[in-house]
């Protein structure tokens, strides 16, 4: 999906778990997790060979986030995307966001037959107030281009 509707959804969550922190430095999940906990989202880092992240407790998988969390954000290469996807929705999990790049044909066929609001290659910095310039520029060109969502 890639209404507006789905990313405001999304966005309003409560709470979002980040598949994609790393301890490479230069990782676009590190900065997806830091941008949104600037802007005052709570976020819970994820990934299975860390046990913190930015001072915070990071989770080993999605199984062992706490239950009230009901969003998901990955950034993972797409073969390892389907397993998170798959556990997301065992764990009852109704909203993800799949970073432009994180996505295949095989992960989107098998949401499409999923309760779940999902959102696919869509950059969340261009839809994550505040926007910052070089995404607002971003934001700006898919729009006079048609290639923003409805």
């Amino acid at each position: 999906m890639k209404t507006s509707e789905s990313i405001n959804q999304f966005l309003q969550q409560p709470y979002i778990a980040v598949v994609g922190v790393s301890r490479t430095k230069t990782k676009f999940g590190n900065t997806v997790y830091r941008t949104l906990k600037k802007k005052g989202m709570k976020v819970l880092p994820v990934n299975p060979h860390m046990t913190d992240f930015d001072g915070d407790t990071c989770f080993s998988s999605i199984e062992t986030l706490p239950s009230h969390v009901n969003a998901v954000f990955i950034n993972t290469p797409p073969e390892k995307t389907i397993k998170i996807v798959e556990s997301s929705v065992n764990k009852g999990i109704k909203h993800m966001w799949l970073q432009q790049g994180s996505s295949n044909d095989e992960v989107i066929k098998y949401l499409q037959n999923k309760d779940i609001n999902f959102v696919a290659d869509r950059c969340i910095m261009m839809f994550a107030e505040p926007v910052g310039s070089f995404h607002r520029f971003h934001r700006f060109l898919s729009r006079i281009t048609g290639n923003y969502p409805a």
